[in-house]
């Protein structure tokens, strides 16, 4: 890392550490706030809950003594059983009709006349179908929240009636009287957890500090790695250019001399030249292709639409001649038609090198097959075959390294680059598809590419 990303770095690190404790401070108010809150609405939720069971046993009882009272003829009257009751237990009373009229209240006394027509509360109409309900909302005679449990209660001469038990509910008086003793410990609980979050937003703090200085170690990296490739290609490019050039600048010398006299010297002579340039001529086109691509120049149109048929088709014509003078068949088999998105020019130049080295690397009269077909999975697949010298199992992984040659002296005798099959897959990049390759010495060798489904 350079002298002023490190100070850089430094700098922001220290920054940060000198609002860490004031961070820790309100970090730990707020735990400890919050840790309080939480703790009373849960002492507040479970005092309620525990009174509930006590309504639900209260009213259970005060329907068996309603009951019992009926069968002795008892002359205590409805309200007088409510009125005991709340005061036994401090909830407020309610005994209701099956159709909903209240008979007696232990808040109202005769008041009840005033009162509204229960049939619609929630926890009766629960209780007369299953025996018990309950509900929470505010009451509409006391406009304050109440939580209800109902007990339906039966008669032996068959009448109905529901016993209702209410609890005004005053979270600020139940949190005083019964989360204080909690409140000690949810203070100490948020103490410790504002220290753990404290620790953990420090490190969450530091994080992008440390990631940045890994990012910029890794980006220096791959910047020496780049430029250590870089070295590479342009001495495997002089070396490759320097080839020919010698070997043409040494024929025209030999040219200039007497040599140049003799009709089949200077015959032999002009034909080697030739080849030379050509091959110096691909040598240059193919790093050009490489180095579009490499450097985000080749912006291959995604929406082109690509018939594979007539595509290799076009292809394979263009290779006839070559495949001809080696007495090779060109056998191609495809499904049925076959699209694929991408740019024809990419998609032909990717076949073509691979058909080509398959006709250079394959004896004369042995056939190469190319084949077409749509996957399951939508992809579609083109494969080329030969059966060729092969490449050695060790090799596969570097024959598409740029200017790596599984044959070196068959390969310059056919007046390959070494850039072919580096092109292959950087186009296949492009198509975002993969290439594949399995081959056996002396037996030959299948180059697959998938693309993308539709």
């Amino acid at each position: 890392m350079s002298t002023w990303a490190r100070a850089q770095v430094d700098r922001l690190r220290t920054s940060i550490r000198a609002h860490i404790l004031l961070y820790s401070v309100i970090i730990i108010l707020v735990s400890v706030a919050v840790t309080s809150v939480v703790s009373v609405q849960a002492t507040v939720n479970n005092y309620i809950d525990e009174k509930r069971g006590e309504m639900a046993d209260a009213g259970l009882l005060l329907c068996g003594e309603l009951v019992l009272a009926r069968e002795l003829g008892s002359d205590r009257t409805l309200y007088d059983f409510a009125s005991y009751y709340a005061a036994l237990t401090d909830f407020r009373v309610t005994v209701i009709a099956a159709d909903g009229e209240v008979l007696a209240d232990s808040r109202s006394g005769e008041n009840i006349i005033y009162m509204e027509n229960h049939s619609d509360r929630e926890e009766v109409i629960e209780a007369l179908a299953d025996g018990s309900g309950s509900a929470r909302r505010k009451s509409e005679s006391f406009r304050t929240e109440y939580v209800y449990e109902a007990v339906r209660c039966e008669f032996p001469d068959g009448e109905i009636m529901v016993v209702r038990l209410a609890m005004e509910i005053d979270k600020a008086k139940i949190a005083s009287r019964h989360a204080g003793r909690v409140a000690g410990l949810s203070a100490l609980i948020g103490i410790v957890l504002g220290v753990v979050i404290a620790v953990l937003y420090t490190r969450r703090l530091m994080r992008p500090i440390n990631e940045m200085e890994q990012h910029l170690e890794e980006t220096l990296e791959l910047y020496r790695q780049a430029e250590n490739v870089r070295k590479e290609f342009v001495a495997n490019v002089t070396h490759e250019l320097k080839t020919p050039l010698t070997s043409i600048s040494g024929f025209a010398e030999t040219l200039q001399g007497s040599a140049g006299e003799q009709p089949e010297v200077r015959a032999r002579f002009l034909e080697i030249i030739a080849l030379e340039t050509e091959r110096l001529s691909r040598l240059i086109d193919d790093t050009l292709i490489i180095s579009d691509i490499e450097n985000g120049r080749d912006c291959m149109p995604r929406d082109g639409d690509i018939d594979v048929k007539r595509a290799v088709d076009d292809v394979l014509e263009t290779l006839q001649p070559q495949a001809e003078s080696k007495s090779i068949n060109l056998l191609f088999e495809i499904q049925y038609e076959i699209h694929i998105g991408g740019d024809e020019g990419r998609f032909k130049q990717l076949i073509f090198n691979l058909a080509e080295n398959a006709i250079k690397y394959s004896e004369n009269g042995k056939p190469v097959y190319i084949k077409a077909l749509k996957e399951e999975d939508g992809r579609v697949c083109v494969s080329i075959k030969d059966e060729g010298i092969g490449i050695a199992e060790d090799q596969l992984p570097h024959v598409f390294e740029r200017f790596y040659r599984v044959d070196k002296s068959r390969s310059r005798e056919a007046g390959g680059t070494g850039l072919g099959l580096a092109i292959v897959k950087h186009i296949s990049t492009l198509f975002a598809a993969t290439v594949e390759v399995e081959s056996t010495p002396k037996i030959g060798t299948t180059f697959t590419i998938h693309f993308p489904g539709d």
